[in-house]
C-alpha cells in the first residue's frame, strides 16, 4: 500500500534548480519560439505539482470517506437506540428474572443448609448429654500443637545419647536414646488424650479416664526409673550388640526400677537421678500437650469444627450468589445509564466529525493554494531565467501559468457535512424525547435493587432455610404424622 505525505514546500525548494535549468536551456536556445508547449522541465515541474495535489486531495477524500462512514453508523445507531430505550423503559422482567436466577441455586443452599442444621443438632445433642456450658477450645493448629511434641523428642534424645554413651560410643548412645523418648513421650501423650474422657458423664468414659491418669502416674515413674536403671547396665555393656548381653542389662534394670514404688531404687551416679527427673518432667509436659490437643471433651472439638465448617461452606455459597446478584444488577443499571449517556455520545462523534471534515476542507484549500503558488513561482523562475540569456525571442506559452487548483475539489463536504448535522439533530431530539423517562427509570431502578439485596434475597435465604428444616423433618421416621 502506498504511503502518502503531506506538501511541506518541496516544490519551493526547486527554485535554484529550476534558474539554473532555463540558463543551461537558453545556452541552446532552447525551447524554441515557435513552440507551442511547454518542454520537459517545466512539464516535470508540473507533474510534481499535479503529485502533491493528488495526494492533498487523498487526504481530503479519506476524511470525507470517514466523515459518510460515521454519517450512516449514527443514523444506525439513533435508530436502534430508539428502539433500545422503548424496550428499555416497557420492561419489568427484573423481579422475574433475579428470582428465576435464584431458584437455579436453591437446591445447592437448602443442602448446605440441612447440612448445616444436622451439624448443628449434633453438637446441641452433645452438649446437652455432657451438661457443657462453655464454647470448645482447641488449639488453632494442631500440627504446631504437636510439633512441639516432636521438637522435645528430639531434645530429649539428643541429650539422652550422652548419658547412654558407651563402647560404641555416641552413635549407640543416640540409638537406645531415641526409643526411650519414643516411649517415653508417645505413651505420656496418649494418656493425656485419654485423660479427657474423665470429663464426659458417662460412667464408662470417666472410668476410662481415670484410669488413664492412674496409667500415666505409673507409667511416668516406672518408665523413666527403667531407663535411669538401664543407663547405668548400658554403659557397663562388653558388647552392646549382643542380645543376650542387652537382655540381662534389662532384666536387672527391670528389677532395680521397679523399687522406686517403696523409695528403695538405687541411683548408680548424679546422672541417672537427672535423667530420672527430666525424663519425668518432660512426660508430665507430653501428658499435658495431649490433654489439650483437643477440647477436654473428647469429640467436641470435631463436632464443633464440623459446624464451623459447613456454616463458612453455607456463606460462601450465600456470598456468590449475592454477588451474582450484585453484578446482574450492576450491569442493568451500566445499560441504563450507557443508553441515557448514547445521544449525548452519537451528538458528539457528529460534532467531532464536522469539525474533522471543515478542518480537512480548510487545509486542502490551503495546500493546493501553496502548491500552486509554489509551482507558479518556480515555472516563472525558470522562465525569466531563460528569456534573460537567450537570443531569440521566447515561445508564446511562457506568458501563460497553468491554473492547478481545479486538481483540489472539496464540494462533496458541504452535503456530508448538512448529513452530520441532521444526524446531531436527530440525536437530540431523542435525548429531549426520552431523558425524563429514562431519568425516572433510573430512580425506580435503584429503589428496585435496593429492594431486591434487602427484601427479596432475605426472603429468599429464609425460605431456604424453612424448606431445609422441612426436607428434615420429612426425612425423619415417624409414626404418626399430620396430614
Amino acid at each position: 500500500m502506498p504511503t502518502y505525505t503531506s506538501y511541506a514546500g518541496e516544490i519551493a525548494s526547486q527554485l535554484g534548480a529550476m534558474r539554473t535549468k532555463g540558463h543551461h536551456e537558453a545556452a541552446a536556445n532552447r525551447p524554441a519560439s515557435d513552440s507551442l508547449r511547454m518542454d520537459q522541465h517545466e512539464s516535470a515541474l508540473q507533474n510534481d505539482a499535479e503529485k502533491w495535489l493528488a495526494s492533498e486531495q487523498l487526504f481530503f477524500d479519506t476524511a470525507l470517506t470517514e466523515a459518510s462512514k460515521a454519517v450512516a453508523d449514527i443514523q444506525q445507531k439513533t435508530i436502534a437506540l430508539q428502539m433500545n430505550v422503548e424496550q428499555l423503559l416497557s420492561d419489568s422482567s427484573l423481579q422475574s428474572t433475579i428470582e428465576a436466577d435464584l431458584a437455579g441455586e436453591r437446591q445447592k443452599l437448602m443442602l448446605a443448609a440441612g447440612d448445616r442444621m444436622r451439624a448443628e443438632v449434633d453438637w446441641r445433642h452433645f452438649r446437652a448429654i455432657n451438661n457443657i456450658q462453655q464454647q470448645a477450645d482447641y488449639p488453632e493448629s494442631r500440627y504446631f500443637h504437636f510439633g512441639l511434641i516432636f521438637v522435645l523428642a528430639l531434645i530429649e534424645t539428643f541429650i539422652n545419647a550422652f548419658f547412654y554413651e558407651n563402647s560404641a560410643g555416641l552413635l549407640g548412645g543416640i540409638a537406645v536414646a531415641l526409643g526411650v523418648a519414643l516411649i517415653n513421650l508417645g505413651g505420656a501423650l496418649g494418656l493425656g488424650i485419654g485423660w479427657r474422657y474423665k470429663n464426659l458423664l458417662a460412667a464408662d468414659k470417666r472410668i476410662v479416664g481415670w484410669m488413664c491418669f492412674c496409667i500415666f502416674i505409673v507409667f511416668a515413674i516406672y518408665c523413666n526409673a527403667l531407663f535411669a536403671s538401664f543407663r547405668s547396665e548400658f554403659q557397663i555393656l562388653l558388647d552392646p550388640s549382643d542380645v543376650i548381653q542387652m537382655r540381662q542389662a534389662f532384666l536387672l534394670a527391670t528389677g532395680e526400677a521397679k523399687k522406686i514404688f517403696i523409695a528403695d531404687m538405687h541411683f548408680a551416679d548424679l546422672t541417672s537421678f537427672i535423667l530420672f527427673g527430666l525424663g519425668l518432667i518432660l512426660s508430665c509436659f507430653a501428658f499435658y500437650k495431649g490433654y489439650t490437643a483437643d477440647d477436654k471433651h473428647p469429640g467436641y472439638g470435631k463436632k464443633d469444627r464440623l459446624v464451623k465448617k459447613l456454616q463458612q461452606i453455607e456463606l460462601e455459597k450465600q456470598e456468590i450468589l449475592r454477588q451474582q446478584i450484585k453484578d446482574f444488577l450492576q450491569r442493568r443499571r451500566a445499560e441504563i445509564q450507557s443508553t441515557a449517556n448514547e445521544p449525548s455520545q452519537l451528538n458528539g462523534r457528529a460534532a467531532l466529525r464536522i469539525s474533522d471534515l471543515q478542518g480537512a476542507v480548510a487545509t486542502a484549500c490551503t495546500q493546493g493554494g501553496a502548491i500552486q503558488r509554489d509551482f507558479s513561482n518556480a515555472l516563472m523562475a525558470y522562465r525569466e531565467a531563460n528569456t534573460a540569456v537567450r537570443a531569440t525571442d521566447p515561445p508564446p506559452h511562457f506568458k501563460i501559468i497553468p491554473d492547478l487548483t481545479s486538481r483540489i475539489s472539496c464540494s462533496a463536504a458541504e452535503a456530508v457535512v448538512l448529513g452530520l448535522g441532521q444526524a446531531r439533530e436527530d440525536a437530540n431530539a431523542l435525548r429531549d424525547k426520552y431523558q425524563v423517562a429514562l431519568r425516572d427509570r433510573m430512580q425506580a431502578f435503584q429503589l428496585d435493587s435496593a429492594a431486591i439485596m434487602n427484601q427479596t434475597f432475605g426472603l429468599f435465604l429464609r425460605n431456604v432455610e424453612d424448606e431445609a428444616k422441612e426436607k428434615i423433618d420429612r426425612l425423619t421416621p415417624t409414626i404418626h404424622r399430620a396430614a
